[in-house]
This record gives structure tokens, sequence and C-alpha cells, in this order.
């Protein structure tokens, strides 16, 4: 067996796959008895022309790089439910816009979604075989490679695309079979067919996208009710999404659109520069072909860019090809590879999301390593490697590419395991860019000859004299003067997060109304006309009536996300009256100025408004509202004038009765003082004077961000502007 597969070799280097053919060979040879699926897959393309068969060998050729991390075995079962889901929402939104669908929250299959719920969680349970991993050389058949190329062959047709200008393009954003390690339960044909009728007509890119997200939703929203008991493969697209991950959603987002004609592929990035996670993300051209990310389903071509996306530290693309540049291949024989970095399956595309310039850096110790890393902080006081660089030992430089403006790295490198740091972190900032080196998403391609810059004595000096253009380009590092001191008066432990910042902005307009029947006429009381801060705050309005009900509602139905709301009033026999929450005090000037509250805090029923309409009144902070409106029944009427609220918020203040350390940056994370919140705020005296702090809170939370502190203010790292 193994001398026919070997003469079978022998045939193929030479035919017309010569660029592949030593790939080829090797794989071929790797595959084992499997080498014979894959040589009816490449005999069944190579009398058909050069796109089949070179689509033939590009996959076979990386194959041994691929496999999948689970088997899931699909039931037909649900296969059937999920099939029945898709005809509902064929029936149900049948003749509706696109907007009418989103718009749609109506009640009337209440009762069919909840049964569809108790039908989906008596099937059985799925199974899922967790292996040792099986490179894909070895467990793929020829049926389904070659399903997957026919496939992809009718988008290239039916695109019009041509061999010299596109098949680079093709083959990662539309031929791959799988996208990173999801289970391949299904033939590419069968995922057509599931989305052909929604997606498979001559719009445009961005509709097929919102058809894709509206039709998810939708479905989710059917099977509200349903409770799976692990991943469901492709099938987890219809799952309320709570349920699943970014990573998940992204598999299998390209899976589909990709066998739509959509051309995609699947990005990600180590590590925000403002919060620790991960995040994955789908990336598609737009009219103009400028390749734009989205995080699907939930979004189209580039809208969650402002929200989250542009956010992102460095940023790789999965590939399907083995990339030669990275440190899979560059590294040394013994030479240790951080886990994120130990794959061949990356592309660096950091150049398309921010501006980066070429950074080389002098050798200041003695190392033999051929490649180095580039980390990030995070609130356990690690680093993350989120880059690498290579060593030339020839000119005494460590070679950077890549490296975006504005963000903080800790150049490191490791001995076996273990992370050294090899030079002062630094960052390269500018105030405002320059247009000489390409704003994010204006480009597909690396400039031919990108920014070019070397530390020399602590400043940069430019490789090539036309770059001297960038000329606000400064190279700062972490400076600590221990001989100086400094008052601190802080605020927060982590900047306003965004999505908070647009739930209040949601509040604008939202109004305080008065009723003495519950379903009657209500009055307005007061409309908020400023978006309100993150803290417990109040507003006063004159109301001469007593009402029985007071509401607090939104202007368009959004959802109210509020966290706490007390109603103040006179004392009252007739109804159970406390102190109200304190509001909170910034300074200790104000804690001086206080003065005593002569309203009571009117306690009553909340009225049933939605899901959960107790957590407005309950007292902690960190739950909250999600209706449109919140309201109290008083049983009997009585004169409200004040009310007390703090919108939903990640608690990310300085809380009273938490306890806080706070770190400065001198060569290392050093303590300088521990204290006790009293109030919203912490004064700390005699701190030496660092470029960078960090506040811990040591009694509750996770989030937290490094602050430059000047002139008596926090700017925190990577979020706000103007600090230096």
């Amino acid at each position: 067996m193994k001398n026919t597969c070997f003469g079978m070799i022998i045939v193929f280097a030479l035919t017309a796959c010569n660029p592949y053919s030593p790939e080829l060979k090797e794989a071929l040879e790797l595959a084992g008895n499997n080498c014979f699926e894959l040589e009816a897959v490449l005999n069944h393309f190579k009398d058909r022309g050069k796109v089949p068969y070179k689509s033939a060998c590009f996959l076979i050729a990386n194959m041994r790089y691929h496999e999948s991390k689970d088997k899931i075995l699909i039931d037909s079962l649900y296969s059937s439910y999920f099939a029945h889901t898709d005809s509902l929402y064929k029936v149900m939104f049948s003749g509706m816009s696109l907007y009418e669908q989103r718009q749609y929250k109506g009640r009337e299959y209440d009762s069919l979604r909840q049964t569809l719920g108790d039908n989906f969680n008596t099937l059985p349970n799925l199974e899922i075989k967790s292996e040792v991993y099986i490179s894909d050389l070895q467990t793929i058949h020829a049926d389904f490679l070659i399903d997957n190329i026919e496939e992809a062959l009718r988008v290239w047709e039916a695109n019009g695309y041509t061999f010299e200008k596109d098949f680079d393009f093709f083959k990662e954003f539309i031929l791959p079979y799988r996208v990173t390690n999801e289970s391949l339960a299904h033939k590419r044909s069968e995922i057509r067919k599931m989305y052909e009728t929604l997606l498979m007509d001559t719009v445009s890119i961005s509709t097929k996208l919102e058809r894709y997200k509206v039709y998810v939703d939708k479905c989710r929203w059917i099977n509200q009710y349903i409770k799976p008991k692990g991943h469901l493969g492709l099938y987890d697209l219809f799952v309320p999404k709570f349920k699943m991950d970014c990573h998940n959603m992204t598999n299998w987002s390209c899976n589909v659109l990709r066998a739509c004609g959509v051309p995609t592929v699947y990005e990600y990035t180590p590590k925000w520069t403002d919060r620790d996670k991960r995040h994955f993300w789908c990336v598609s051209p737009d009219t103009t072909s400028i390749l734009q990310p989205y995080t699907a389903p939930d979004n189209n071509l580039r809208e969650d860019w402002e929200s989250d996306i542009k956010y992102a530290g460095k940023v790789y693309r999965k590939t399907f090809g083995a990339q030669k540049d990275t440190p899979y291949f560059l590294a040394g024989e013994d030479e240790f590879v951080p886990e994120e970095f130990n794959t061949p399956l990356i592309s660096d595309q950091t150049f398309r999301y921010h501006q980066t310039v070429t950074l080389r850096l002098p050798i200041e110790m003695n190392m033999t390593n051929k490649l180095v890393y580039l980390a990030m902080f995070t609130v356990d006081n690690q680093l993350i490697p989120v880059g690498w660089g290579n060593v030339e030992y020839s000119k005494g430089e460590i070679v950077f590419k890549q490296v975006p403006l504005n963000i903080l790295f800790f150049p490191v490198c490791y001995d076996d395991d273990r992370m050294l740091s090899i030079s002062e972190p630094f960052i390269i900032h500018s105030v405002c860019g320059s247009d000489n080196i390409p704003h994010p998403l204006t480009t597909n391609e690396q400039p031919k000859n990108p920014v070019d810059v070397s530390v020399l004595d602590g400043h940069l000096v430019f490789t090539h004299k036309q770059d001297e253009k960038v000329s606000d380009l400064k190279y700062l590092t972490l400076t600590c003067d221990t001989s100086q001191k400094v008052q601190l008066h802080l605020l927060r432990k982590y900047p306003e997060k965004r999505r908070m910042r647009s739930f209040h902005e949601k509040l604008n307009g939202a109004c305080l109304l008065g009723s003495n029947q519950e379903k009657g006429n209500y009055d307005t009381l007061y409309i908020i006309e400023k978006t309100p801060v993150p803290y417990l705050q109040e507003i006063t309005f004159e109301n001469y009536k007593k009402y029985r009900y007071y509401r607090f509602c939104t202007s368009n139905g959004e959802p109210i996300n509020i966290a706490h709301m007390e109603f103040l009033g006179n004392k009252s026999p007739n109804h159970s009256c406390t102190l109200p929450t304190p509001l909170p005090y910034f300074s200790e000037a104000e804690v001086t100025l206080q003065k005593k509250c002569s309203l009571y805090r009117i306690n009553g029923i909340p009225i049933r408004t939605g899901s959960k309409p107790e957590y407005a009144f309950d007292n902690d902070f960190n739950t909250y509202v999600g209706a449109s409106s919140i309201g109290m029944d008083f049983k009997t009427p009585i004169q409200i004038t004040n009310v007390r609220f703090i919108p939903r918020n990640a608690n990310n203040m300085i809380v009273p009765g938490n306890s806080y350390m706070l770190l400065y940056y001198d060569g290392e994370w050093k303590e300088h003082q521990i204290l006790y919140a009293e109030h919203h705020f912490l004064d700390f005296k005699n701190v030496p004077v660092a470029t960078l702090y960090w506040l811990k809170n040591l009694t509750e939370g996770r989030e937290e961000l490094p602050f430059f502190y000047i002139n008596g203010k926090q700017y925190f790292l990577h979020v706000d502007k103007g600090y230096l």
C-alpha cells in the first residue's frame, strides 16, 4: 500500500501542480491509509483546469495543520427540530421587510415558543467525542473534499474571478472547508441548501449580512425557551446567544457565508487594549473591496467598529494555508514558542486596524533566541504575548513589524518557558497620527515601504529619509522618580465602559409619570434632558398632586437599564418610610458641606412592567431592569417630589466599603498604600511621581486598567486621549 502511494506521488510531481508538489508529496505520505481518498480528489480535478486542480492541491497540502477539537454527532432529531425552526421563521415573517422583522416583538407566539422549548428539552443528549487531535489528512474522505471544492468553484464562476488576480483571495476567503477547529458534521452543499433562499441571490454583501443577522436573531427568538446541554455544531447559531461565544459564532458564520458565496475570513485580537479578554470576528469586503470587520451574526460590515473592534490590540487572521513568516517556522529548534503563536495558521493584520510602524530596538542583553515578543498588561499582574519580533544579531537589533501607535508594550523573551524582560516598556506616541501611515480600514495591503524607525538613546531615528515627515512620533518609556511625591485624588479604577455609556445616553428623553390608575392616563412630571452619570443622583420636580402609581419609562421603548431607584417625599403615616440612600461625595470638601436630607424614601410594590422589576428597588446596584419602564404602586396616593436613581453600570467607580491598593510602575509594579473607601473617592498622599499607576480593588471586581495622573486627573491607558 505504501509503495502504491509513493508511486502516485511520483506521478503528482510531474503534473501541473508543481508549485505545491513538495508539500503535496509530504502530505500524501503523512495521510497514511487515507492517501487513496486524497488521490481520488486529485484525480477528480486534474483534468478540470488550473483553478480546480490548484484548489485541490492547496487544500491537501495544508490539511496536515488542521483538525477538529471535538467530533459532534448530530442526531437526526436535532436536524428535524432546527429544520422546523427554519420553517416557522418563514411562516411567521413571510411578507415582512427586514425592518419590520427587526422590530417585531409580538406575544401571539409565546405559547408556541414555550411548547418548542419543552419539546427540545426532551431530545437526547448529543454525543460529543473529545479525542486526541487527528490531522484532517487522516480523517477527511474524498466525497467531503470534492463536495467542498465543487461548491467553491460555483462561487468562483459566479463572480467571474481570474486566476492571476483572484486566486490568492479565493483560496482563503472562499475555498476552505473549515475555519479553525470546528466539528465537520455537514458538507458544504448541505450548509448552502439551509441558507440559499436567504443568501444566494445577487444582492450586495451588506444586504446578505443584514438578512443573515435578522434571520439568526429571529430563530433565537423562536427558540427562546430551549436549554441546550452543550454545543450543537452549526445549530449553535439557532440558540440564544448568551449560551455561546464569539469564537464559535465566528466559526459557523464563516462557514455559512462562504457556502453562500460571501467571501469571509476569521480574525481576532489576543487582547483588547482596555480589557484582558480575546475577541473574534468575521471580515468581508465592502462595495469598494476594502475588507471590513463585523462580529457575526449580530452585526453588519463595520457596524460594531466604533463600539468594540477599533479597541482591539494586535490583530491576526486565522488562515487555512501555512504562513512561513510565523514563529512556528522561525523559532530555533529547541526554542520555546508561546501557545498563542505556536501555529503556522496566522497572518498579522494589525496594519489594517491601527496606524503601525516597523520598530528596531537595540539588543540590550545576552541571548540566543531567534524570536522575542511584545506583551501587554493584565489585571492579574501578568503579561500576555501579543506579537513577535526577529532578532538580527548581525545588525545588533530586534525587528518588530506592525507595531501600532499609542499602545503600551513590554518587550520580553523566553528562557525555556520563563518570560524575561529585555527592554523598558514603551509607547510609540502620536498625538493625531499621520497621513503618511495608512489609517484603519483604508487598505488591504501593507505599504511596500512602511515607516521604519530605530531607537537610539531613547529617541526614534527614521531609517528612510522620506519617513521624517512623520514628525510627531515619540518613543515614550515608563519612568519613575521616587525622590518626588504627589497626591492622587482618584474616582475610578477603570474607565466608564462604552456599552454602559450608550445605555446612559439612551435615557435622554426618559419620563417620570404619575397616575391614579395603573393603566389609565399618566401625567408627565419630569423629562430627563441630559445624559445621567453612572452614580446615584437626584432629580427634583414640581409636583403638587398625590398619585398612587409612578412610572419611569424611556421615550422610544428602549430598555430602561436602571440599577436602582428611590421615590422621595415627606414622611407619611400611611406608607412605609425609610431614610434614602445617601448621595455620593467626591471630595473632602463635599463631605464637610454635606446637608441632611429632610425627605424620606417611600416604599411601595413594584409594578409588573416586565421581567424582574424588583431589581430596580432591591438596594443592589449590580442588578438592573431591562424592561422599557419601571414603576411603583403605593396603594394609596402620595406626593413624590424627588427621585434618586443610578443607571446600569459596571460598578468600577470607588465603592464605599471596599479596600483599594495603589501601585506604581518602577521597573515592576510596586505597592504604595492600601486605603479603605469611606466615600466615592480616595486620596493617596506622598506617592512617587511615576508615569503609570494601577488601582486594585481588593474587595470585589476584576476590571482594572493602569492610568496616568496629570494635572489632578486620571487618564486611563489606551482609552483617554491627551494624556501626554
